[in-house]
């Protein structure tokens, strides 16, 4: 089966969920026997990125990569706010040269035409009148979700409204989406269920996000425990939850535990965004180049987030090599844990202070929640099974045609 899968990111370096959830996938239908092509836009946040062009791996029919500029204007946010209804995290992903690399690619030859994300319902169209094949949205998130969250936590009154304006305009978005692609394939149970209801019948199929390997790896020395935090900050739910954890939590952490070290790492942090970065026993490595080695090398990974859809893909990463992990609720939205077996689960900063306390203070507790998370990881996010599954649905849906 020849499938192409079009992507808003370059999924090489893996160095945020979406890029690991599209690697993973890409990988896992190529080992399970399909021929996969990959076009990416590459944004202005990947511009320093390697021409992986030029390292195509073996099972890999063809990749490129197409520049796309998605950089936010002020004017053009306004005009889109004031006078249409479409949204404005969306357009800027529209683009001519996208377009014109993807009728290259002839899609016609192609059994599945895979997107990774809502950004392609720009193309839908396009897409259909390239080639009868299915067409199917691979949803990381139900992005209207995300921006519902963050209007509840924002005290800026502007924000807010514009937040619930652009929530509504991506619901929308969402909803005729799930009933023009011929089949959506939700990362998480949570979106499969939203999807489900509002797809009018069109096939919706959950394949979560898996991963290759399920291995406690050895803690570092417990003397100095390592706490660390991997993820996107050019991402604002990301930043927010920093901020919280850094203002309200981390200082009586610090205190209760005077040896322990905070670790940020992560791409795209602003430059006024470096300065709150580091601080008394907190250091920001900045982009990683291996991200399972940096979370191996630390105690406890904590996820601070409430604003989210879809999987945390870093938060399977890192239990997927036995490390213990703080998150707030919102982070585990969508994952089969049990608090306090697979994991920790904390909402407000007196309760996260507590339980990350706790874990770095007791080897032993991080040890049992290691090899408990391992398990589930094992079982239940094994990449290769989940990835076969998803092309025998693929195979399905083409003989359909």
């Amino acid at each position: 089966m020849k499938i192409l899968v079009l992507s808003p990111k370059p999924p090489w370096p893996s160095h945020d969920g979406g890029a690991v959830a599209t690697m993973r996938c890409i990988e896992g239908l190529a080992e399970a026997g399909a021929e996969v092509s990959l076009l990416a836009m590459k944004t202005w946040k990947h511009r320093q990125y390697l021409e992986f062009e030029q390292f195509k791996p073996a099972f890999l029919k063809h990749y490129s990569t197409v520049d796309v500029n998605t950089r936010i204007r002020p004017l053009k946010m306004l005009g889109n706010l004031l006078f249409s209804q479409e949204p404005y995290d969306l357009i800027r992903f529209r683009s001519n040269l996208f377009s014109e690399a993807l009728r290259s690619l002839k899609p016609t030859d192609f059994d599945i035409i895979q997107c990774e994300g809502l950004p392609f319902a720009l193309y839908l169209n396009e897409i259909k009148r390239l080639t009868s094949s299915p067409v199917v949205l691979r949803a990381h998130n139900t992005e209207h979700r995300i921006r519902e969250m963050m209007a509840e936590n924002s005290g800026c009154m502007v924000y807010r409204v514009y937040m619930k304006s652009l929530a509504r305009r991506l619901q929308k978005t969402e909803r005729d989406a799930a009933r023009l692609f011929d089949a959506v394939v939700p990362i998480s149970e949570p979106d499969s269920r939203w999807f489900s209801a509002v797809s009018g019948g069109k096939p919706v199929y959950l394949s979560e996000s898996g991963t290759d390997v399920a291995e406690r790896l050895a803690e570092p020395d417990g003397s100095s425990p390592r706490v660390g935090f991997i993820g996107a900050l050019d991402w604002q739910p990301n930043l927010e939850g920093l901020k919280w954890f850094l203002k309200h939590v981390w200082p009586n952490v610090s205190q209760a535990v005077p040896s322990a070290t905070m670790h940020i790492a992560g791409r795209g942090a602003p430059a006024n965004v470096k300065r709150w970065l580091n601080g008394e026993k907190v250091s920001f490595e900045g982009e990683v180049h291996d991200a399972r080695s940096f979370m191996a090398s630390m105690n406890v990974i904590i996820a601070p987030l409430f604003a989210g859809s879809g999987l945390r893909i870093k938060i399977i990463e890192a239990m997927s090599i036995g490390r213990t992990v703080v998150a707030t609720p919102v982070a585990v939205i969508g994952l089969p844990v049990v608090d306090r077996r697979h994991l920790f689960i904390a909402a407000d900063p007196e309760s996260f202070c507590t339980t990350l306390t706790e874990v770095l203070e007791d080897p032993s507790l991080r040890a049992s929640t290691g090899e408990a998370a391992v398990t589930l990881v094992h079982d239940r996010y094994d990449n290769l099974a989940l990835t076969a599954g998803l092309l025998e649905f693929y195979k399905q849906l083409s003989h359909g045609r």
